[in-house]
This record gives C-alpha cells, structure tokens and sequence, in this order.
C-alpha cells in the first residue's frame, strides 16, 4: 500500500520559494479541502516580490477568481522580472495571462499587444493566436480575425475553438 499522504507544512514552514510555488500548485491542482494556495504564494511574494513563477500562479489564482485588476499587477510584476535582462523570454506565458487580464477588463488594444508578445514562444502560440483572433474578430477586423485563427491552426489543428470562430468567420465573409 501507498504511504498516507502527509499535510503540508505551514507556509512559513517552507524554506524555499521552490516549495512555496509547488505547495499552490498542488493544492490548486488537487483543489484541496481545508487548504488555500494562496497562502503559500503570499509567503513566496512576501520573500522575493519579483518571483515570476509565483506571480504568475498567484495572478492566474486571482483571474480565475474575477479579480482582473489585481491579477494584471501580478502579470506586470513578472513581465518586468522576465524582461529585467531578455526583451523576449523564453517562457511568455506571463504576457499571455497579462493579455487575458486587460482582455477580461475591456482594454482590448491593450490585451492586443501583449498578446502579441506571448506568441514569441511556442508554447503560447496557439492560445495566444486564438485570443488575438477572438479580439480582433470583437473590433470587426474579420480578416485579420481570419489571419490570426489560421495561425493557432497551424500550432495546434485540433484547437476546436479557433476552427468553430474560423468557420464563423469564413461564414461572415461569404466565404
């Protein structure tokens, strides 16, 4: 038989800002009952404010929650802590979750250029596609709309979101 599965310690407990973002991800994947993620992402931003993993988690914790604000100046935080050195991280996801965050409160040309800057990774191409998609097709730019649908097409075929809003637009178009 497996060993019994062990609480976590306190996060005050924890020594590193490692096992501080491994803790929130655990208890956010396994959506535990009488533990909060945040918690422990608080203690890790308490340490280094400018941990970019912990931001992110913590900004996406908040996005999921409807806190669009507050999860933006955690987004922000990590882009200025990845760009410290590098214009174009190797890992984009915090301008991805930043572009979300301002798409989520309305300021789409701003969601635009960050989204934007997500795609330099491969990893965010195709989510980061589709939402430029998404927004584009919002503000009547149904070609470019078409364009950027394509484009997260190519990094992933099976994305059936972005083939339904590429048929929708094909369908606009009289195409």
């Amino acid at each position: 038989l497996p060993d019994a599965a062990k609480p976590l310690p306190e996060p005050e407990e924890l020594k590193t800002n490692e096992q501080l973002y491994l803790a929130g991800l655990h208890l956010e994947q396994y959506r535990h009952a009488t533990f909060e993620p945040e918690a422990y992402y608080l203690e890790g931003l308490k340490r280094d404010p400018g941990d970019i993993r912990i931001n992110v988690a913590y900004g996406t914790l908040l996005l999921r929650r409807g806190l669009f604000e507050r999860a933006e100046s955690h987004f922000r935080r990590a882009v200025k802590s990845l760009t410290w050195r590098n214009p174009n991280p190797y890992d984009s996801e915090a301008y991805y979750q930043l572009g979300l965050s301002l798409m989520l409160q309305g300021r789409l040309l701003d969601a635009f250029a960050a989204l934007y800057k997500s795609t330099w990774s491969a990893a965010w191409q195709d989510p980061g596609y589709f939402t430029l998609a998404q927004i584009a097709a919002r503000l009547g730019n149904d070609d470019e709309a078409l364009e950027l649908a394509d484009r997260s097409l190519v990094r992933n075929a099976r994305n059936y979101r972005a083939r339904h809003l590429k048929a929708a637009l094909l369908r606009k178009l009289g195409r």
